[in-house]
This record gives C-alpha cells, structure tokens and sequence, in this order.
C-alpha cells in the first residue's frame, strides 16, 4: 500500500496494490472532491499502476461518488495456462489379468480371462487437444506469460486406425482389446460357446481361442499366433499356443493330453498328462505328468501336490508338497543337466573361426574386384561368385551360432538361481536333481530347499536358508 499527501499535510490519497499485482485500489477521504480524474490517474501513475485503469469508476471518485472506502481502480488480465491433451478411453485399461490367490495359498482361475472385447467400428479412445494458452498482464504493465499445453503422441498398436479428425480412434477389427507397454492391441479372438468334441471337430487358428465349455479327448486345438483359454475341463486332448494356455479348471489326459505353449501354462491342475512349457507351468495340483519348463514350475496351495511322474523346470520347482505315504516315485529336475561353461567355450570358439573363415572370403572377394577393374577379365566373375555363396553361409552359420551363445547364457543365469522348494514335506522315493546333481530322499523332510554347491547338493531348512 502506497500513501500520498496534499500540501498541507491534512487531505491524503492511498493507493494498494494486491499482493498478486492484478488489482489497485484507492482510498479517498469524505470531502476530497479536489481529486480530478487527471490527478487520480497521476497518482496511480506515480504508483506505477499504468494498465487496466477503470475510467468509469476513477470519474465516480472524482466526483466524489465514492469514499472512505477501498475502490478497485485497475483490474489486470490473469493468465490462462494451457491445460495438456489427454485421451479418453472407451475400455477398462486396468483390468487385472492375473489369477486370484486364495486363503490357503492355491489359485483360482474361475474370473481368469475376463477382459474387455470390441466391435469392428466401436470408438476405443478419442483424443482432447491441449488447450491455447493465453497470457495476461498485471496492474503495472507486466506481461505474465502462461504455461503452454502439452500435446500427447498418438496412439500406437495394432487392430484400430484413427479417424480423419486425427482424434478418434476406432476398431477396424473384433476381438478383446489390452494395452501393454503404452501400446493397445485388439487380437481377434474365436470362441467355442459350448464344449470342443470329436463332432464338433479340431481347432486351427492364428489368433487367441476360448472355449467356454469342456474339450474332449482325441481334440486338437491350435493357436499359431495367440492364447488358449478354456473355461471348462481337458480331458486327452491336443493343445497347443504360441503364447499362453490356461485351464479355469484342469486336465485329466488318461495318458494322452499334450500341450505345448511358447509361454505359460497355468490350471487348477493336471493329471496324467504332458507339458511343455517355454515359460512357467503353474497348478494347484501335478499328478503323474511329465512336464518341462523353461522357467519355473509352481505347485500352490496349502495341499498342492507333486505326485509321480518326471517335472522338470530350467530355473526353479516350488511345491507346497512332493510324493506321498505310500512313497510313490518321483522325479524332480531344476537346472540344467550339462556343462554350460564347456558348451559356451566351445560356441565362443567356433562363432571365432566361422568369423576369420568370414573375413578372408570378403578380403577374397575385394581383391577380385580389384583384379576385375584392372584386367576386365570375365571369368574372374564365376570365382566372385563362389566366394559370395560361401560369405552368404559364413553370415547364416555365425547368426545361428549367436543365437546359439545367447540361449546359453539365458540357461546359465537360469542355472545360477536353480533350486527345489519344499514348504511342507518331501517323501522318500522322490529323485531331486539340480543341475545335474541327484540326491535321493531316504526319509521325511520338511521345510527344505535343494540347491547345488559345487559338486554335490545341499539341503537347506528353509527358516535357516
């Protein structure tokens, strides 16, 4: 707040600057009818209140209208900041895709699966611009500068396509809709409403499959490119899935149930049957199958079972139980059976040989051209030929050989964390292996984990691991 005086020391004039510089006001006393409008604005002036002066008001002052009273005089502009563009989602982006885990520790698999679908033309998001930022000025003639609005990127993935309007975004194809890693996909998906018998027929397909009833034996049922979800229950069925395959329920194969899946295979459980897993095998119950993961094979629940049979994961087994009283046989391998470190040795050796075999054939071939603009001799040209045919082999063995390399250290870091958990008991003619290490049970364990240390395994009480 800034005062000023007349001469005489007995009429004054105070003028107050809001703290956010956007308003001034003044004060005048009764009977101080000497201010003009001229002088007020002098004053303001003076004050350094130079924008936004109400001309209407400082003449009702000068006229003496108003007084012994604050009077707003000066009004600035506020700035108005951009607000960011966002997009509005016509789907559930947050569904949970993962299994419940109940009380005992066993996982239910009923609700599994239940993610959001799309028809072909639904609207999936559509886009809100940022806003335009507008600057404003204070009472002192400050240009108070406001924030822009952020625009966002445009939607990325696969199975929709944005509209003209460059904000709409609609499904050019059915099926469930997901977003993983900022990306949205719509897969398509086939659906068998009721159960996948003999009559009904196999199923190839190259996205995800659901059946909502039960599959049969002798069934074949293929996805090359997706997921198989079943809500019912396998009996000595085919299935196989470049992704995942879950039961809601469980297979009972007699011996002849297969399933091959490049990622997970998850169920309630499984019994007299065969699995082959790249990723995780995933149960509440695992009897007289034989299994091979890739990763890791879970058995959960307060009674989950090992019984019988051959399980074998390349990371870690856990189990809440494995064998039973009457001792029936076992066999458990985590790990890896060879010597890692020897095979990368040697791959590391041949990738080396294959690559200086790779360089001479190119230096071959540049010493030929050379030969060729010099000489224009036509028949070095059958010989260039030869070479590159070798350079091309030479490309295609060292690729295989890297692949080669890196999937041996995948099963070395796997290999370095292998183990066998045990929370409750492990019976006697159960065969526990960890890379390539056997011990056989000889009696009652309880609360262990096998893990091998250089040449031999150790059996560890989990409460003192």
């Amino acid at each position: 707040m800034t005062d000023f005086q007349t001469e005489n020391n007995q009429e004054s004039i105070q003028i107050m600057v809001a703290e956010d510089q956007l308003s001034a006001s003044v004060w005048i006393q009764q009977g101080e009818s000497h201010y003009t409008a001229a002088l007020l604005k002098n004053r303001l002036s003076e004050a350094g209140v130079t924008s936004g002066l109400q001309e209407e008001t400082i003449q009702q002052l000068a006229n003496g209208l108003l007084y012994d009273q604050w009077v707003v005089v000066a009004k600035g502009t506020p700035s108005v900041n951009g607000e960011d563009g966002w997009y509005e989602y016509a789907f559930h982006r947050e569904t949970d895709h993962k299994p419940k885990i109940l009380e005992d520790g066993s996982v239910d698999y009923s609700q599994y699966g239940n993610i959001p679908s799309v028809e072909e033309g639904d609207v999936i998001a559509v886009y809100h611009p940022a806003t335009e930022a507008k600057d404003g000025m204070d009472v002192h003639g400050n240009i108070l500068v406001a924030r822009k609005g952020k625009n966002l990127a445009r939607l990325f993935g696969k199975g929709f396509a944005c509209a003209e309007d460059g904000c709409t975004y609609i499904a050019n194809r059915s099926g469930k809709i997901v977003e993983t890693m900022d990306k949205i996909f719509i897969d398509q998906e086939f659906v068998v409403e009721g159960d996948l018998t003999n009559s009904t027929g196999s199923i190839c397909f190259r996205g995800d499959i659901r059946i909502r009833g039960n599959v049969g034996s002798g069934v074949s049922v293929v996805s090359e490119k997706g997921s198989i979800l079943v809500d019912g229950f396998v009996e000595g069925a085919d299935l196989q899935a470049n992704r995942d395959i879950t039961l809601k329920n469980g297979m009972q194969g007699n011996g002849k149930g297969f399933i091959r899946a490049k990622g997970n295979v998850n169920a309630k459980f499984f019994e007299q049957c065969t699995i082959c897993a790249d990723g995780c095998v995933n149960a509440n119950a695992i009897m007289n199958c034989q299994i091979e993961a890739g990763e890791d094979v879970v058995v959960s629940g307060r009674f989950g079972s090992i019984i019988g049979g051959h399980i074998s994961a390349q990371r870690q087994i856990k189990a809440t139980n494995i064998g039973n009283v009457a001792e029936v046989e076992n066999q458990v391998e985590a790990g890896v059976a060879e010597n890692l470190v020897t095979k990368m040795n040697l791959l590391t050796e041949s990738k080396k040989k294959a690559l200086d075999e790779w360089e001479r054939i190119a230096q071959g071939i540049e010493r030929i051209d050379t030969l060729m603009e010099q000489t224009k001799n036509a028949a070095l040209m059958e010989k260039k030929r030869v070479l590159m045919r070798g350079k091309i082999e030479k490309d295609a063995e060292i690729s295989e050989l890297e692949k080669k390399i890196q999937a041996t250290v995948l099963a070395m870091e796997k290999a370095n964390v292998a183990k066998v958990t045990v929370d409750r008991y492990v019976h006697p003619g159960t065969c526990i292996s960890v890379n390539g290490m056997k011990t056989q049970v000889q009696e009652l364990e309880q609360h262990v984990e096998y893990a091998r240390r250089g040449n031999g395994i150790i059996v560890y009480h989990i409460d003192e691991a």
